[in-house]
């Protein structure tokens, strides 16, 4: 676990590490479900799902919980406004397994429930298994399991929706 471990608000000056990070994140686990035939269009599918993350951090700016440790970025989640679900949680993969991503989850849940939802919804891609168990062991349940075209992709994919009770805690 990581001692020093602040969670702050994304400034839209940082949309481009944060966006990097995102799709760091990504490629390290999930870089096997892109369809590309050859070497050269898998890298301009990858180049243009980096720029998807990039753009996405402008565009949620204040909406994105950055996780950041002695001055480096370590991840970031994000939900979307009025909402219960949670559309981004990625973490950096060399600070992956050391609490970064239960401390960012935690940090939205919060947000989810003071906004006046007691549930938290999320997707995830129905192959990344790691993810999938990170979530079970934070108290999330598949509630669904199917079929999406991904826009960010532009392929359909097979994901899981996932839920869980969100609960006031006892300090």
């Amino acid at each position: 676990m990581l001692d020093h471990l602040l969670l702050r608000r994304a400034s839209i000056a940082e949309a481009d590490k944060l966006g990097r990070l995102a799709f760091a994140s990504w490629d390290s686990s999930m870089r096997h479900i892109l369809n590309a035939e050859s070497e050269e269009a898998q890298d301009a599918e990858r180049a243009a799902l980096e720029l998807s993350f990039q753009l996405f951090c402008i565009n949620a700016g204040p909406a994105i919980t950055v996780a950041e440790g002695d001055g480096v970025l370590m991840g970031w989640g994000a939900r979307d406004q009025m909402s219960d679900y949670i559309s981004d949680l990625w973490v950096a993969p060399d600070y992956q397994r050391q609490g970064v991503g239960r401390a960012l989850l935690y940090a939205v849940e919060q947000d989810i429930f003071r906004a006046g939802h007691d549930v938290s919804v999320l997707e995830t891609h129905a192959q990344n298994g790691g993810a999938i168990r990170f979530y079970a062991r934070e108290g999330y349940a598949i509630v669904w399991r199917g079929i999406k075209f991904s826009r960010l992709l532009g392929q359909r994919i097979e994901k899981v929706r996932m839920e869980k009770q969100l609960v006031v805690e006892a300090h």
